[in-house]
């Protein structure tokens, strides 16, 4: 799947995220001290950022996030107790455990990036681009949408001139200024 990712790194990074992010749900920061307090369990996490269906998956959100504030899902089945994932994961403590953390700044913070599984910094650098190609994409559109608007409204112009109609001129010209001004 990924990198490894020791289990000192996973309680540092575990205890940085409680200390510094205000959960949404403070029973929700009860699964990752529980997780925290075994090593065994500690073991078997992976950080994502896809549910997977077919295996248990928690999901946690700081408040800054606009994501849910809990969720456990097991095997296709979504569980909003924190303790009844506690209990899953005393029952079953050898079957992996897939963690979503949503808070703030997560794309761009260099240690949560590198307990993500490889599939998931890709997924997140993928983000990255998408935002960056529709941002240009969006400039791109603006850009031929004024040019589309001026190209008309010079059109309208040259109508009004051989029309010799003034005011029709005059009120094309202030609406082209302001074109312009607004693009400059």
């Amino acid at each position: 799947m990924g990198k490894w990712v020791s289990v000192a790194e996973k309680r540092q990074f575990l205890k940085w995220f409680l200390a510094q992010q205000q959960l949404k749900r403070k029973e929700a920061g009860r699964v990752l001290e529980y997780l925290l307090q075994h090593y065994h369990l500690l073991e078997q996490v992976t950080f994502t950022e896809e549910i997977r269906s077919r295996e248990r998956t928690i999901v946690i959100s700081s408040l800054q996030s606009e994501e849910t504030g809990f969720a456990f899902h097991l095997y296709r089945k979504k569980i909003d107790d924190p303790a009844r994932a506690i209990g899953e994961l005393q029952a079953n403590p050898a079957d992996p455990v897939y963690i979503i953390l949503h808070f703030h700044g997560k794309a761009h913070n260099q240690h949560y990036l590198q307990m993500l599984d490889s599939e998931s910094r890709e997924y997140i650098k993928h983000y990255k681009q998408f935002r960056e190609y529709k941002k240009e994409a969006g400039s791109l559109i603006e850009a031929v949408l004024i040019e589309t608007e001026k190209s008309t409204l010079l059109k309208q112009i040259d109508e009004a001139l051989d029309q010799k109609n003034e005011q029709r001129f005059k009120q094309l010209v202030k609406q082209l200024q302001k074109l312009e001004a607004q693009t400059s």
